[in-house]
Parts: C-alpha cells; sequence; structure tokens
C-alpha cells in the first residue's frame, strides 16, 4: 500500500473545512498539519476497511469516534443490501439509506447525512467510488427548533419519589442533577465518581461534573453498597452486565407513569436540568461546559425554553422600571 494526501476536511457543523489538493497530490494553501496521510489499499476495500481508514484520518479522538459510529451503521445497511465494496455504491442504495433515517429527528438525521456525504466526498478524490454520488445526497436544513417547557421542579420531585427501587432512583437523580446524556450515564463506571464529580464522557471528551450534596449522598450510598466490588464494574447493572439505553428509556417511562406524569426521554431530563440551572442564575457557560456542549449558542439554541412567567420575572428586575419608580420623571414631561 502506497501512502497518499488526501482530502480528509468537512464542511458539516463543527467541523473544519476542507483542504485542497492540488493534480500533483500536493495541499494548497498553509494548513499542512490537517493533512493527513492515509494508506489506500491497491484493490478495492470494503466499506468498513474505508470506514476505518477515514475516521482514523479525523485527527480528533471525539470526532473520530463519532463518524466511526454513523458510518458503520451505513455500512451496516449496505451490507443488508447486499453491497459490500466501496465500486458497488450507487444512487438507488443512498435514496433507501436516506428514507430509513426518517424517523430520527430532523438535527440528528442531518448530522449523519452531512457525515456521509463528507465520506462520499473523500472516496471519491480516492477514485474508489462512481463520481457525483456525494452531491447527488441531498441534505435538508434543519427547521427552526421550538423547545417544549422543561420539566418543572416538582414534577422533577415527583419524579424521582416514584422510582420503584435505588436503581431507578439513582438513574433519574443522575439524569435531572447532571443534565448528561443517557449514554453517557449508562458508560459510567464505579471509579467515574471521585472526590464529589462525576466524570463523564461524551461528544466533546471528558468532563467533570460536579455533584449537589443531596445527589453526591445518593451515589456515595451507592458505591458504599458495592464496595466489594472492582472500579470497572458498570455504575448502572443489569443481569446481562451494564444497562442499555432500551432498559433505561423503559426504567424511565415506568417512572413516569407511577408518578402520573406525561412520558419523560432521558433528552427530556437533560432540558429540565438546563432550564432549571439557568432560571437559578447560574451562568450560561458554566450551564454550557457542564451539559457538554462545544459552545454556548447550543445551549440556547436547543434547551433554553422560555416562558412568559420567565419573561415577567426577567423583565420585573430591569434597572430602568427600579429607576423609574423612584424619579419623578413625569414631572419633567412637558404636556
Amino acid at each position: 500500500m502506497v501512502p497518499r494526501p488526501l482530502d480528509v476536511g468537512a464542511r458539516g457543523r463543527g467541523l473544519r473545512p476542507p483542504i485542497q489538493v492540488a493534480k500533483d497530490g500536493r495541499p494548497r494553501g498553509s494548513r499542512l498539519a490537517d493533512l493527513r496521510l492515509v494508506a489506500i489499499p491497491a484493490s478495492a476495500p470494503t466499506l468498513d476497511e474505508l470506514v476505518e481508514l477515514f475516521s482514523k484520518s479525523t485527527g480528533k479522538e471525539s470526532s473520530s469516534r463519532e463518524y466511526r459510529g454513523v458510518l458503520l451503521s451505513f455500512s451496516r445497511f449496505a451490507r443488508g443490501e447486499g453491497i459490500v465494496l466501496c465500486s458497488e455504491l450507487d444512487f438507488p442504495l443512498l435514496l433507501a439509506y436516506q428514507a430509513s433515517l426518517a424517523w430520527l429527528a430532523p438535527s440528528t438525521r442531518r448530522h449523519r447525512l452531512l457525515f456521509l456525504r463528507q465520506f462520499l466526498r473523500f472516496a471519491e478524490r480516492s477514485r474508489l467510488v462512481r463520481p457525483g454520488l456525494a452531491d447527488g445526497l441531498r441534505v435538508q436544513p434543519v427547521p427552526p427548533h421550538h423547545p417544549r417547557p422543561a420539566l418543572s421542579l416538582g414534577d422533577s420531585l415527583r419524579l424521582i419519589s416514584a422510582a420503584p427501587d435505588r436503581r431507578a432512583g439513582l438513574l433519574v437523580l443522575l439524569l435531572l442533577g447532571t443534565g448528561a446524556r443517557i449514554s453517557e450515564l449508562l458508560s459510567c463506571d464505579l471509579s467515574s465518581y471521585q472526590d464529589g464529580l462525576l466524570y463523564l464522557s461524551g461528544k466533546t471528551g471528558t468532563r467533570a461534573v460536579p455533584l449537589a450534596r443531596s445527589v453526591r449522598s445518593q451515589l456515595e450510598a451507592e458505591l458504599s453498597a458495592r464496595s466489594d466490588q472492582d472500579g470497572s464494574a458498570p455504575l448502572f447493572r443489569s443481569r446481562q452486565g451494564r444497562l442499555s439505553d432500551r432498559r433505561a428509556r423503559e426504567i424511565l417511562e415506568g417512572c413516569c407513569r407511577l408518578a402520573n406524569l406525561p412520558l419523560q426521554s432521558p433528552h427530556d431530563l437533560r432540558h429540565a436540568a438546563c432550564a432549571r440551572w439557568l432560571r437559578a442564575g447560574i451562568p450560561l457557560v458554566v450551564v454550557s461546559r457542564t451539559l457538554g456542549h462545544s459552545r454556548p449558542s447550543t445551549t440556547l439554541d436547543h434547551y433554553a425554553s422560555v416562558t412568559a412567567h420567565d419573561l415577567e420575572r426577567g423583565l420585573s428586575a430591569d434597572p430602568l422600571d427600579q429607576g423609574l419608580e423612584g424619579a419623578s420623571w413625569s414631572e419633567a414631561i412637558p404636556e
């Protein structure tokens, strides 16, 4: 295999722009640090092989994992349609895959298709697929996001109290108390908690989330009861080992029914944590970092639901209003 420079940039959200490669194989411009050397097999590679090469070329480890997960799901779909080699990719397969994502949220669907389109451009520049596939993949814009009102503090407490056992109670409590993604929480081990901090690994890397006193005491009680286990044991376990995402959602739905509340997803509890913190006056930058967002604008756009009560309370604290109440400004206005 002969290494050669390839364009492995990306134009999706939060990704670096592509590097232009001249006909002689040398990169145009001065961004040499962004260019990766990858070894392309002389024979036509399979989709899985090219996915591994492409994901390693993205540089950042968290980006590599995200690329790899999305593209391997596409590879599995293609394999189910009888396509294994990159050279066998065609437009009908891409249309069928795009239709299979219809059940996803618009932003998630767009995110996956942007990854796939960049992967196809990578393959086209390597001359491993027929040209035009990437441009034929239509990515629709995401409609405006209107977050629904978050779960109130009273309903959050009812949900925690309705948990039928210690595992369910701790799951709901940590979802509400940390704002963690369900995947981050389920990947935690017993050793993920140290000195009052819960270490979560997500899209933006590993972050340390400080726990409130009541949340910390419940977690420490669980760790004390399992002190005889190794630190690599999963924090949330099942009969098969680590608690699955599907089973965790079923547990949460059961708690919602017991609390006589509308069904809530794990992401709804993340939304509730964000809204609660912002209403308590916690700075936006702190909330954004706690949630693991790469930019504070993401926190505002997708999680900060504003109600009429929030607006009324905020405007009532306007210094202008307080100044006008104590001044005789009305006497200075000519009739």
